[in-house]
C-alpha cells in the first residue's frame, strides 16, 4: 500500500537522536547565478542533516533571497546559508577536505572515489564551473559519470548525486530507515 511521504518518513523515526551531520559535511557552491540552486541546495541540506550551506561570491551578491528562501521551504528552520568571500571561504574550510565536484582532467569518478569524512563539497557556477583559483585548493575532484548524450547535470542535482554517494559511504546506517 503506498501512502504520501510525511507520514511515512514520520512512522520511520526511531528515535529522536540528533543525525546532523553538522561539522562533518558541508555543501558549498561558487557563484551560483540562479536563486532555484541555492534554494535547491539548502533544501538538500535539509533532507540529509547539513546544517550549513556555503554560498560564495568574489562578485556582488544578487540573487533574489526571496526565491532562494521559497525553493528552501522549511529547511530554512534547521539549515543556516552563509554568504562569503572566496578569502573568507578558504579560511572557513580549516579543519575540512575541500572536494571540487567538477569534470576536469584530474577528476575522478565520485562512485569509485573515497570521499573524507570531514567534507567540504564545492559545486560551481552554472556555465563556468569553479574556477582554477578555486579548483587549486581542493584536496581532489570528482565527477559524476553520465553515460547519456547530455554532458552535463544542473548544479544542484550533482550536488545530490554527491550528497548521498558521501552519506552512502560515511553514514550508510542514517540510510537504512
Amino acid at each position: 500500500m503506498y501512502q504520501p511521504s510525511v507520514p511515512f518518513f514520520k512512522e520511520k523515526k526511531q528515535d529522536q537522536q540528533d543525525h546532523s551531520l553538522y561539522k562533518t559535511l558541508v555543501l558549498a557552491a561558487y557563484e551560483l547565478h540562479t536563486p532555484q540552486n541555492a534554494g535547491a541546495l539548502i533544501r538538500l541540506a535539509g533532507n540529509i542533516g547539513v546544517k550549513e550551506v556555503w554560498l560564495v561570491y568574489d562578485k556582488d551578491f544578487n540573487l533574489r533571497t526571496g526565491k532562494i528562501e521559497r525553493v528552501a521551504q522549511s529547511s530554512l528552520s534547521h539549515v543556516s546559508y552563509k554568504i562569503m568571500t572566496t578569502t573568507d571561504f578558504i579560511a572557513a574550510c580549516k579543519g575540512f577536505n575541500l572536494v571540487a565536484l567538477e569534470t576536469t582532467t584530474q577528476s575522478q569518478n565520485i562512485f569509485t572515489n573515497n570521499l573524507p569524512s570531514q567534507c567540504v563539497l564545492l559545486a560551481g557556477n552554472e556555465r563556468f564551473g569553479i574556477p582554477n583559483h578555486l579548483l587549486q585548493q581542493c584536496k581532489s575532484s570528482v565527477f559524476v559519470p553520465l553515460p547519456g548524450q547530455t554532458a552535463s547535470m544542473n548544479v544542484s542535482h550533482a550536488m545530490t548525486v554527491a550528497a548521498f554517494e558521501w552519506m552512502r559511504q560515511h553514514k550508510a546506517e542514517l540510510m537504512n530507515m
